[in-house]
Protein backbone atom coordinates (compact mmCIF):
# COMPACT_ATOMS: atom_id res chain seq x y z
CA UNK A 1 0.00 0.00 0.00
CA UNK A 2 1.91 3.11 -0.53
CA UNK A 3 1.67 5.89 1.92
CA UNK A 4 0.12 9.22 1.30
CA UNK A 5 2.75 12.21 1.45
CA UNK A 6 2.17 14.74 4.08
CA UNK A 7 4.20 18.12 5.01
CA UNK A 8 5.60 16.83 8.48
CA UNK A 9 8.36 19.50 10.20
CA UNK A 10 10.06 20.60 13.43
CA UNK A 11 10.42 24.11 13.95
CA UNK A 12 13.25 25.60 16.22
CA UNK A 13 13.39 29.03 17.57
CA UNK A 14 16.69 30.58 19.51
CA UNK A 15 17.05 26.92 21.07
CA UNK A 16 20.10 27.06 23.85
CA UNK A 17 21.66 24.23 25.59
CA UNK A 18 25.02 25.73 27.00
CA UNK A 19 27.67 22.89 28.78
CA UNK A 20 29.59 26.32 29.36
CA UNK A 21 31.21 29.01 27.79
CA UNK A 22 31.85 27.28 24.37
CA UNK A 23 30.42 23.75 24.56
CA UNK A 24 26.35 23.65 23.74
CA UNK A 25 23.96 24.99 21.19
CA UNK A 26 23.57 28.95 20.71
CA UNK A 27 20.43 30.84 19.55
CA UNK A 28 19.53 27.86 16.71
CA UNK A 29 17.09 28.37 14.46
CA UNK A 30 16.12 26.45 11.57
CA UNK A 31 13.13 24.40 10.75
CA UNK A 32 14.05 21.10 9.13
CA UNK A 33 11.32 19.47 7.05
CA UNK A 34 10.56 16.41 5.16
CA UNK A 35 10.69 15.95 1.28
CA UNK A 36 14.89 15.57 2.29
CA UNK A 37 17.53 14.17 3.95
CA UNK A 38 18.44 17.06 6.51
CA UNK A 39 21.91 16.08 7.58
CA UNK A 40 23.74 17.69 10.37
CA UNK A 41 27.35 18.04 10.09
CA UNK A 42 30.57 19.45 12.12
CA UNK A 43 33.18 18.53 14.06
CA UNK A 44 33.70 16.72 17.53
CA UNK A 45 32.19 18.94 20.04
CA UNK A 46 30.35 21.52 17.60
CA UNK A 47 26.71 20.67 18.62
CA UNK A 48 25.38 18.18 16.71
CA UNK A 49 24.73 15.15 19.48
CA UNK A 50 23.27 18.25 21.59
CA UNK A 51 20.85 19.08 19.38
CA UNK A 52 19.36 15.47 18.59
CA UNK A 53 18.89 15.39 22.60
CA UNK A 54 17.61 18.84 22.40
CA UNK A 55 15.05 17.54 19.93
CA UNK A 56 14.14 14.62 21.87
CA UNK A 57 13.56 16.46 24.57
CA UNK A 58 16.23 14.25 26.91
CA UNK A 59 17.92 17.62 27.66
CA UNK A 60 16.53 20.67 29.34
CA UNK A 61 16.70 23.87 26.69
CA UNK A 62 16.30 27.73 26.20
CA UNK A 63 13.87 28.22 23.20
CA UNK A 64 11.19 26.35 21.22
CA UNK A 65 11.28 23.13 19.84
CA UNK A 66 7.90 22.17 18.27
CA UNK A 67 7.28 19.40 16.20
CA UNK A 68 4.02 17.19 15.68
CA UNK A 69 2.60 14.44 17.42
CA UNK A 70 3.65 11.91 15.76
CA UNK A 71 5.51 8.08 16.27
CA UNK A 72 9.30 9.36 16.52
CA UNK A 73 12.34 7.13 15.92
CA UNK A 74 15.51 7.88 17.57
CA UNK A 75 19.08 6.42 17.24
CA UNK A 76 21.81 7.64 19.43
CA UNK A 77 25.25 7.17 18.74
CA UNK A 78 25.90 4.91 21.58
CA UNK A 79 23.15 2.94 22.74
CA UNK A 80 22.99 0.68 25.87
CA UNK A 81 21.09 -1.94 25.26
CA UNK A 82 20.04 -5.23 27.80
CA UNK A 83 22.92 -7.30 27.07
CA UNK A 84 21.46 -10.23 28.63
CA UNK A 85 18.21 -10.49 25.86
CA UNK A 86 19.15 -11.62 22.94
CA UNK A 87 17.89 -9.49 19.81
CA UNK A 88 14.80 -10.81 19.08
CA UNK A 89 13.79 -10.25 22.96
CA UNK A 90 14.84 -6.59 22.61
CA UNK A 91 13.12 -5.84 19.74
CA UNK A 92 9.71 -7.71 20.25
CA UNK A 93 9.50 -5.69 24.15
CA UNK A 94 11.25 -2.58 22.23
CA UNK A 95 7.83 -2.76 19.20
CA UNK A 96 5.11 -3.34 22.10
CA UNK A 97 6.23 -0.50 23.84
CA UNK A 98 6.15 1.34 20.52
CA UNK A 99 2.44 0.01 19.88
CA UNK A 100 2.88 -2.83 17.56
CA UNK A 101 0.89 -6.01 17.40
CA UNK A 102 2.86 -9.52 17.25
CA UNK A 103 1.32 -9.55 13.95
CA UNK A 104 3.22 -5.72 12.89
CA UNK A 105 6.52 -6.69 14.23
CA UNK A 106 6.64 -9.87 13.17
CA UNK A 107 6.20 -8.81 9.80
CA UNK A 108 8.26 -5.50 9.85
CA UNK A 109 11.22 -7.76 11.33
CA UNK A 110 11.38 -10.42 8.75
CA UNK A 111 11.99 -6.62 6.29
CA UNK A 112 14.71 -4.84 8.50
CA UNK A 113 16.72 -8.09 9.81
CA UNK A 114 16.87 -8.86 5.47
CA UNK A 115 17.98 -4.98 5.07
CA UNK A 116 20.87 -5.65 7.52
CA UNK A 117 21.48 -9.27 6.92
CA UNK A 118 20.94 -10.41 10.74
CA UNK A 119 18.38 -12.53 10.75
CA UNK A 120 21.06 -15.16 12.06
CA UNK A 121 21.80 -13.26 15.20
CA UNK A 122 18.13 -13.12 16.55
CA UNK A 123 18.68 -15.71 18.88
CA UNK A 124 22.34 -14.47 19.91
CA UNK A 125 22.47 -12.47 23.31
CA UNK A 126 23.30 -9.32 22.73
CA UNK A 127 26.27 -9.21 24.66
CA UNK A 128 27.68 -11.48 22.24
CA UNK A 129 26.80 -9.51 18.98
CA UNK A 130 30.06 -7.45 17.36
CA UNK A 131 29.90 -3.63 17.91
CA UNK A 132 28.74 -3.45 13.76
CA UNK A 133 25.72 -6.05 14.52
CA UNK A 134 25.10 -4.02 17.72
CA UNK A 135 24.96 -0.66 15.55
CA UNK A 136 22.34 -2.61 13.40
CA UNK A 137 20.24 -3.40 15.88
CA UNK A 138 19.88 -0.23 16.96
CA UNK A 139 19.20 1.54 14.20
CA UNK A 140 15.54 -1.32 13.45
CA UNK A 141 14.73 -0.48 17.12
CA UNK A 142 14.46 2.98 15.83
CA UNK A 143 12.68 2.36 12.19
CA UNK A 144 10.89 -0.93 13.26
CA UNK A 145 7.49 0.94 14.14
CA UNK A 146 7.64 3.05 11.29
CA UNK A 147 8.09 6.47 12.86
CA UNK A 148 6.76 9.38 11.17
CA UNK A 149 9.96 11.51 12.45
CA UNK A 150 13.55 9.74 11.84
CA UNK A 151 16.75 10.72 14.10
CA UNK A 152 19.66 9.15 13.82
CA UNK A 153 22.82 9.78 15.44
CA UNK A 154 25.82 8.53 13.35
CA UNK A 155 24.18 5.85 11.87
CA UNK A 156 27.01 4.83 9.82
CA UNK A 157 29.37 4.10 12.42
CA UNK A 158 31.00 0.70 12.69
CA UNK A 159 28.22 -0.44 9.91
CA UNK A 160 30.04 -2.80 7.00
CA UNK A 161 30.19 -1.56 3.05
CA UNK A 162 26.83 -3.27 2.19
CA UNK A 163 24.63 -2.28 5.27
CA UNK A 164 25.57 1.16 4.77
CA UNK A 165 24.55 0.81 0.88
CA UNK A 166 21.34 -0.98 1.78
CA UNK A 167 20.76 2.03 5.31
CA UNK A 168 21.40 4.92 2.87
CA UNK A 169 19.26 3.33 -0.12
CA UNK A 170 16.39 2.67 1.93
CA UNK A 171 16.56 6.56 3.93
CA UNK A 172 16.63 8.04 0.40
CA UNK A 173 13.13 6.13 -0.44
CA UNK A 174 11.21 6.99 2.64
CA UNK A 175 12.31 10.98 3.12
CA UNK A 176 10.19 11.79 0.87
CA UNK A 177 7.23 10.87 3.23
CA UNK A 178 8.92 10.82 6.40
CA UNK A 179 11.00 13.62 8.11
CA UNK A 180 14.49 12.34 8.33
CA UNK A 181 17.02 13.95 10.54
CA UNK A 182 20.56 12.76 10.13
CA UNK A 183 23.96 14.35 12.20
CA UNK A 184 26.88 12.86 10.21
CA UNK A 185 30.92 13.30 10.03
CA UNK A 186 30.47 11.61 6.18
CA UNK A 187 28.07 13.98 4.67
CA UNK A 188 29.68 13.27 0.96
CA UNK A 189 28.32 9.11 1.29
CA UNK A 190 24.67 10.78 1.64
CA UNK A 191 24.23 11.30 -2.24
CA UNK A 192 20.72 11.85 -2.47
CA UNK A 193 19.81 14.64 -4.31
CA UNK A 194 16.99 15.40 -1.95
CA UNK A 195 19.80 16.38 0.46
CA UNK A 196 20.17 19.85 2.82
CA UNK A 197 23.12 20.45 4.52
CA UNK A 198 23.34 21.86 8.30
CA UNK A 199 27.15 22.87 8.92
CA UNK A 200 27.34 23.58 12.79
CA UNK A 201 30.37 25.43 14.23
CA UNK A 202 31.11 25.79 17.88
CA UNK A 203 27.21 24.93 18.30
CA UNK A 204 26.09 27.67 15.62
CA UNK A 205 24.80 27.52 12.42
CA UNK A 206 26.97 28.59 10.00
CA UNK A 207 25.14 29.75 7.19
CA UNK A 208 27.60 30.19 4.28
CA UNK A 209 28.52 26.08 4.51
CA UNK A 210 24.51 25.18 5.18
Amino acid sequence: MQMKSQNISISIRELTKAYGDNKGIFDFNTNFNNGQINLITGSNGSGKTTLLRCIMKLVQYKGEINRRKVKIGYAPENYLMPEYLTVNEFLYSIGRIKGLTNNEYNNNKIDFFELFNIKQYQNKLIKSLSNGTKQKVNLIQALIHEPKIIILDEPLVSLDYLSQVNLLRYLNSIAKIKLVIISTHNPEKFRSRIKKIYHLENGRLDDKLS
